[in-house]
């Protein structure tokens, strides 16, 4: 007797299966970024691609800063003029601090869902345009704590890496200025253990100063600043040989030094700040045409006068075909919609 052969449609459920757990199984496993894979630096939920099979949200700005029932804490803060263009955050922002506050004002537009731990509020009067969903529950609520302490592990470990040989301890990088840093001589890792960082001197659309950082992808870069950390000038941080913002961390700890972006300045990369010893920075982000591609993790936010923050879409080192996209896309609908 022959044995019956399977459906057309059967045939097409073991395929989809097969493809699912290949592409969806494997993603945990290479789903990495360059701060992760050379050093292990691993922001968890609060940044780390691949972390829970890809489903996280792509954070273009994650506050930590907390409040408490009778007195609320502001920790992200976004304000436009009238006559701001584009968007002002393009991605996802978290606000992992209990009893936080999110307040939008202005022209400020916002493409990107809030990810809001249970007793957080949002004060959002703009004439801009706002996109994306609030979610917020309990299991929310574990994940953003779990972000939140991956962020300080983060911090602290990268402050005792030790400095590459021969990298500086300050940069100072003025009008007309420039300076090269290549990490292939090094294995792909470069790590800078700077007293302060300070970029800018450009006016009226003038050079403000270049910071090119080298790299094949998958390789990294490690600034950690321990001072005053201020771009600004028309100053430029360029990523080239293959860097993308997540190979590439600038851990700002310490407490009472200059914490700033302006100027309309160009920044690529993760900015990390967190003082493991006392009061924490406020980073403050002006100029209307102040740029920044890449992930801001801090205690608080201020983002004022249209600048820009963008969170590029990155995606598996190893994929790059659309079903890839389709199976995130569709288990992050889920999660959503289990959320709401």
């Amino acid at each position: 007797m022959m044995k019956p052969r399977p459906s057309l449609a059967n045939s097409r459920r073991i395929v989809f299966a097969s493809l699912f757990l290949c592409l969806f199984g494997a993603l945990p496993a290479f789903a990495t970024d360059g701060i992760y894979t050379k050093f292990g630096l691993d922001l968890g939920y609060a940044g780390r691609i691949g972390y829970m099979g890809g489903t996280t949200p792509e954070w273009a700005i994650y506050v930590y800063g907390a409040g408490t029932a009778s007195s609320r804490f502001n920790a992200l803060d976004i304000s436009s003029p009238a006559d701001a263009t584009g968007l002002q955050v393009d991605g996802n922002v978290a606000l992992a601090g209990v009893y936080s506050t999110l307040t939008v004002s202005g022209h400020t537009s916002i493409n990107g869902d809030r990810y809001e731990q249970t007793t957080s509020t949002e004060s959002i009067k703009s004439t801009g345009t706002i996109t994306g969903t609030r979610f917020s529950n309990s299991t929310i609520n574990s994940q953003l704590n779990d972000g939140v302490t991956s962020l300080k592990n983060v911090s602290i470990a990268a402050a005792g890496l030790t400095a590459t040989a021969g990298s500086p301890t300050s940069i100072n990088i003025g009008k007309n200025q420039s300076r090269i840093f290549d990490n292939t001589p090094f294995g792909g890792k470069y790590v800078m253990n700077l007293s302060s960082f300070v970029m800018g001197g450009g006016s009226n659309n003038g050079n403000g100063g270049t910071l090119t950082l080298n790299g094949a992808a998958g390789s990294a870069f490690v600034l950690n600043i321990s001072g005053a950390f201020n771009l600004g000038g028309n100053a430029k941080i360029l990523l080239t040989g293959g860097l993308t913002v997540s190979d590439v961390l600038f851990n700002v700890t310490g407490s009472n030094s200059t914490f700033s972006i302006g100027g309309d300045a160009l920044f690529n990369g993760t900015l990390l700040a967190y003082n493991s010893s006392g009061a924490q920075r406020t980073l403050q982000i002006s100029g209307h045409n102040t740029q920044i591609n890449g992930e801001l993790l801090a205690n608080k936010i201020s983002l004022q006068s249209g600048a820009h923050v963008k969170k590029p879409k990155e995606k598996s080192k190893e994929k790059d075909d659309d079903d890839d996209d389709a199976v995130a896309s569709n288990s992050l609908l889920r999660a959503r919609t289990s959320a709401k």
